[in-house]
């Protein structure tokens, strides 16, 4: 998406099409306030004009939004990767860069022009460099570009890349992204970005017209003025229902729900599985208190992880302690595509997004 042809139908799921069939009513607005005690949520303008709506039920799931920490110049010249926009954006400036160096005669000012740069190497990260890594040589010789003169680097301030995954799995995709060209810069955080170049904390230099930062993620910071109980992180806390400890009427679900595992206390991170499993228990026990009946704790579990590494190869693991690498791990990682996409639309958005994914490959 973000090296090749936009597909933007395939990236986005709209809401009046995933709900045509059900009673749902969709409101595209600003929440302005919650009001726990009087049981209404304040929509649309600050101040005067907003619309007060009652609730029986509320659940908040507003999300995480990109985080850029504040290193002088890092805002200004990176583009974050949150959304599809995001991605046009990168793909714009790539291919700007193309452009530029068509026409520049001397090699060293060209392969200056010709350097990207990925500011963390988690598994948003690796997805991206791994697919400037495999795919800007085939965008380069289509410019009439030298794919010689590109180089990919990835920075990140810890010792290594990808703690979520074992070592073994780890070193794979190190020989994976050596075998890309992709330069690693480890153990040493962005001091500053200026024009064209990025500086770490340990004086390296590197070349960097177009950087794509890729360090991180907070909770919705809006949610945090909603009067509700917060982690010094800006997660909105949960019990062990998935609802606000002082408030039995309110759930918080996904990437701004603070919730603790009962298995060892430590907050759930903002991954896409445990906000979907979190989600449809939610919605169970909403049924059931709907019912007369008393909810049910919610208990996660991690079912495996999988990470691209570039559009045709990954590594992860499944339940059982399995670990993929190469075409099996990117074919289990977009399984869960198919899966998400079954769930939440069904059989035909299934197959419909399953054969869009597909034309991606051609």
């Amino acid at each position: 998406m973000a090296v090749g042809p936009p597909r933007p139908d395939f990236c986005e799921l709209w809401h009046p099409t995933v709900f045509k069939d059900l009673a749902v009513t969709i409101c595209y607005n600003r929440v302005d306030s919650v009001r726990p005690d009087d049981h209404l949520v304040t929509i649309g303008p600050r101040g005067e004009g907003g619309e007060e709506v009652p609730y029986w039920r509320l659940i908040i799931a507003t999300g995480a939004v990109a985080f850029v920490p504040p290193v002088p110049g890092l805002r200004e010249h990176a583009v974050t990767m949150w959304s599809v926009d995001d991605a046009q954006e990168l793909q714009r400036r790539i291919e700007e860069q193309f452009k530029k160096a068509i026409v520049i005669a001397d090699r060293s000012e060209r392969r200056r022009v010709l350097s990207f740069v990925v500011v963390g190497a988690g598994a948003t990260g690796m997805e991206i460099v791994g697919t400037l890594g495999q795919m800007l040589p085939k965008r380069m010789l289509a410019f009439g570009l030298d794919p010689s003169d590109l180089s990919v680097h990835v920075v990140e301030g810890r010792p290594d890349i990808l703690y979520d995954l074992p070592d073994a799995l780890r070193e794979k995709v190190r020989k994976r992204l050596n075998k890309l060209g992709v330069t690693l810069h480890l153990g040493s955080m962005v001091e500053r970005v200026e024009d064209g170049a990025l500086y770490l904390a340990d004086g390296r230099e590197i070349p960097a017209p177009v950087i794509c930062f890729c360090g991180g993620a907070k909770a919705d910071p809006d949610a945090v003025a909603w009067g509700l109980q917060a982690d010094p992180s800006g997660r909105l806390v949960a019990n062990e229902f998935s609802k606000a400890p002082d408030h039995d009427d309110i759930y918080i679900i996904g990437d701004v729900s603070a919730f603790r595992d009962p298995k060892d206390s430590r907050t759930l991170p903002m991954l896409a599985q445990f906000a979907i499993h979190q989600a449809e228990h939610c919605a169970e026990n909403v049924l059931a208190e709907a019912r007369g009946k008393e909810p049910e704790p919610f208990i996660p579990n991690m079912h495996g992880e999988f990470v691209s590494v570039g559009p045709t190869w990954g590594a992860g693991w499944m339940l059982g302690g399995m670990k993929l690498t190469g075409l099996p791990a990117i074919v289990m990682k977009r399984l869960t595509y198919v899966l998400y996409w079954w769930i939440v639309g069904g059989v035909k958005l299934a197959v419909r997004r399953t054969r869009e994914m597909l034309k991606m490959f051609r």
